[in-house]
């Protein structure tokens, strides 16, 4: 096993060791719940669709229950893993308090909440032009639910990516 020596105040050789920030795990853990989430709730309604449980492509109530009920399981899911993480990060980094946010923070969430209003807005808006130009109903629930999860992630990897570059 090689050793590694960090030297301070030379210009020969340094090592910069970059851990992340409680803000940049929390967006991870949010990206990946919000993938996880929504990739196993789909398939469990896919399965039901395939099973003849319910007529996705007619069936517009179904439809609404769906996202309803998919709203309720998102909420109480992200709740149980973001206490999860909690409890994990302070027995990792053994910090019981979380860090409060500053200036920088808030500015950084509200350049990631942009971010993700301009992919949502564009997704909504080739959502209904693909209606107007013949795309069936059905597509379009599936589009918003896209639309919101990429951005979901647009809004978390700004914000990650803001943490890293610095504003």
């Amino acid at each position: 096993m090689r050793k590694v020596y960090i030297t301070y105040c030379t210009n020969k050789h340094t090592l910069q060791l970059e851990i992340m920030s409680y803000q940049e795990k929390q967006n991870i853990v949010n990206i990946l719940s919000g993938l996880l989430i929504t990739a196993v709730y789909a398939l469990i309604i896919l399965q039901k669709h395939q099973e003849g449980r319910f007529n996705l492509t007619e069936d517009f109530h179904t439809w609404g229950v769906i996202f309803l009920i998919y709203i309720a399981v998102s909420i109480a899911a992200r709740i149980i893993i973001q206490i999860v993480f909690h409890i994990i990060n302070a027995i990792a980094t053994r910090e019981e308090k979380v860090p409060v946010a500053d200036e920088r923070d808030k500015l950084i969430v509200l350049k990631a909440t942009r971010n993700a209003y301009y992919v949502f807005s564009g997704g909504f808006v080739l959502t209904v032009i693909s209606l107007a130009i013949g795309m069936p109903v059905y597509g379009i629930f599936i589009a918003f639910i896209a639309t919101g999860l990429l951005a979901e992630i647009t809004d978390n990897g700004s914000q990650i990516y803001y943490y890293r570059k610095g504003i």
